[in-house]
Order: C-alpha cells, then structure tokens, then sequence
C-alpha cells in the first residue's frame, strides 16, 4: 500500500518529483537530494531520450519547481538494455543548490538483503511512500528469466498479499517471505528513480518491475506476485563520490619528502601524479633533459596517460615536478608500475655518468569484485 505524504512531512521534504518535456511527450519520475543540497540521484532511464536541460525540471510535493538542472550524470557503464538495466542511475546537478545542511546520505554498508525499507516517490502529484523487504540480489534471476544482471549491483523484492501462493521467491527461488501485509508496496509509474530508505539512508534507486508466473494478472502492473530490482547504492557509492566530490588533487611537492612514489587507482576519471628531479645546489647555470614514461606493469592509455618532453630548469632553481595522469577503472587487478626515464643531460651530468636515469611509481589498486 502506497501512502500520501503531505509537503511538510520534514522526512521526505528532499523527495523530488522530476519533469520532462521532450516536444509533445512528457514524463515524470522520482529523485532524492543528496547531502550537501547541490545534486539529485536518481534513474538513467529517466533520460532515454536525451533531453537537453532546460526540458528537466525538479519539483517538490507542493508543486513548487525547485530547479532545473544545470547538468545531467549517467552512470557510464549505463546501458538502456531489458535484460539487464545495469547502473541505471544518474545524478541531476541542481542550477539552484538547495541549502548545505539538506539531503541524504548515501547507505553504504552491504547487509540491504532481509531489511525492511521504506520507498518514496511520486504518483501522479502526489508524493507516496510505503515499505517492502529486499529478498535477494537480483542476478538470481539471470538463468530463469535469461537477463543479464551484474552479480551484486541489484537489489531484488517481491510483492507479496500475505499467501504462499504468490510469494514468487519463496515458491520459485526457495527464499520463502510472505511480506508485510497491507503495508507492503509495490513500485509504480512515477516512482522510477525514486529512493529506498533504510534507517534514513539511499540504499537503492527505483529502476524496474517485471511479471512472474504467480503474477495474478500476468500483466506487468504493480500487482501481488510481480518483483521489483532496485539499482544497489552500497555498490556504487563510488561513482556518486566521484561525481558529487571528484577525485583528489595532489600538490606538486618541493622536496624528495613530499613524492608519493605509490599513487592510489582512481576509480573513474584521473589524478595528477608527479615525477621529482632535483639538484643539490641552486643552479648557476641553465641546464636541460629529455624525459618519457616508460610502461611497467601499467599499460600507457588504459592506466597512465603516456608523456615525453625536454625540460630546461634555469639559474636559480633547484628541482622540478613532472606531472602524470593516473586514469581510473573498475578492474579488480594488481598493483601496477610505470617508469619516468630521463636523458640527453644538457649542462651536468646524471650520477655516476649514467646515460639514463629511470624512477619507478606504483599505482596502488583499489578495486573489488563485486559481491
């Protein structure tokens, strides 16, 4: 049973309603306001067919238009695919931030299946709420139903009126629950997108439903015997970091202390690593060198973007910092090392008269599999 909350209820004052107009067609769905008041989460498939910004618009449960949005974040592993809705989420960076002290944080632990959780969006005008169980991850349904789901990123439920009958995944998968009585609930139209609380916090995206054969209607419509799979946020609290937070900035250092020969993997996107050459007195002369990254066990274009050069230092200076970007992915892998090679010394010589000199950086992983 989905319930109507009134615009003052302070729990759900950061459930937005999110329109869009594209031409003639018109849609809505659900989003909630992360902490910090600047960006929404919500679904990817919300945006299937690429509107440009000034058709998206946030909108509270007084019907107020909060925002529009200045910029729209799909997960970039989305894919608009049936078979799976794999990272269907995306972020709505708001043109008009809502204050600091507003939003939800992020659930972050993985121990989602066996809770009960309170799900709230919107249908129609109104903005409704009501609870649910998740059961299981939703890849268990891969073989039965030939999908595609990434082991552990969905969240899996059912919609049970209290009968063995129709507790799909007690009858169909061994897992068996026979709900939450009148107060279970179902997603519908409208609520894609929208968030599932547990003790306060996102821990799943509204993303889609489908039939079963215990269905009572065998229409895929929100009725007793159908399930519902909810993008996973413990897994993904990453890229929402990534894009609400960004990545690090390192400061170039000064001196051979401040090197960080061991540079934590991103997960998406890239840092700025930096090389360190320098000399024990201030120069009394201009002096140049060639340099170039070398791989290791890192691959130059999928772990370190490749770089070569000459560099002078003039009278006066005593060191350089050479900059490296560090890419970021999700492959669980080791800890990986790339090389700065310098030579051709113009004005000095490298120790012991070497032709080369090479220093060795590693890039630390900090992927998993996904459980």
């Amino acid at each position: 049973m989905l319930t109507k909350i009134y615009s003052d209820d302070v729990l759900y004052a950061q459930v937005f309603k999110i329109t869009i107009q594209v031409g003639e067609n018109h849609s809505y769905g659900s989003g909630v306001l992360l902490t910090g008041g600047q960006y929404i989460l919500t679904a990817a498939h919300l945006f299937s067919e690429n509107p440009s910004l000034s058709d998206v618009h946030v909108v509270n449960a007084a019907g107020q238009t909060v925002s529009a949005a200045a910029e729209i974040y799909s997960h970039p592993n989305w894919v608009n695919n049936p078979t799976s809705y794999n990272h269907d989420l995306a972020i709505i960076k708001l043109a008009q931030p809502q204050a600091i002290t507003a939003g939800y944080q992020i659930y972050r632990a993985t121990t989602e299946i066996g809770q009960t959780f309170i799900r709230a969006g919107y249908f129609g005008n109104d903005l409704v709420a009501g609870k649910n169980t998740y059961d299981a991850l939703s890849d268990i349904v891969n073989t039965s139903y030939s999908s595609h789901i990434e082991v552990g990123s969905q969240l899996l439920y059912d919609y049970d009126d209290g009968s063995i009958q129709h507790d799909v995944l007690g009858q169909l998968f061994n897992l068996p629950n026979l709900g939450l009585g009148s107060t279970e609930t179902m997603s519908q139209s409208g609520l894609s997108g929208g968030g599932t609380f547990i003790d306060g916090k996102i821990a799943g995206i509204g993303s889609f439903i489908f039939s079963s054969s215990l269905d009572i209607d065998s229409v895929t419509n929100s009725s007793f015997g159908e399930l519902g799979s909810d993008t996973r946020i413990s897994i993904h609290a990453d890229w929402i970091d990534y894009i609400t937070k960004g990545n690090p900035i390192y400061t170039a250092p000064t001196t051979k202390s401040e090197v960080m020969t061991n540079v934590p993997e991103p997960n998406y996107g890239s840092v700025v690593n930096y090389f360190f050459a320098a000399f024990n007195n201030w120069l009394t002369q201009d002096i140049s060198f060639n340099f170039r990254t070398l791989n290791g066990t890192a691959i130059a274009g999928e772990d370190y973007v490749a770089t070569q050069g000459q560099i002078t230092l003039h009278t006066g200076q005593n060191h350089v910092a050479i900059p490296v970007a560090i890419l970021g992915d999700k492959i669980a892998e080791a800890d990986e090392t790339f090389l700065l090679e310098v030579s051709q010394p113009i004005g000095f010589n490298l120790p012991n008269n070497a032709l080369v000199l090479t220093a060795t950086h590693t890039i630390i992983d900090n992927d998993k599999l996904l459980f």
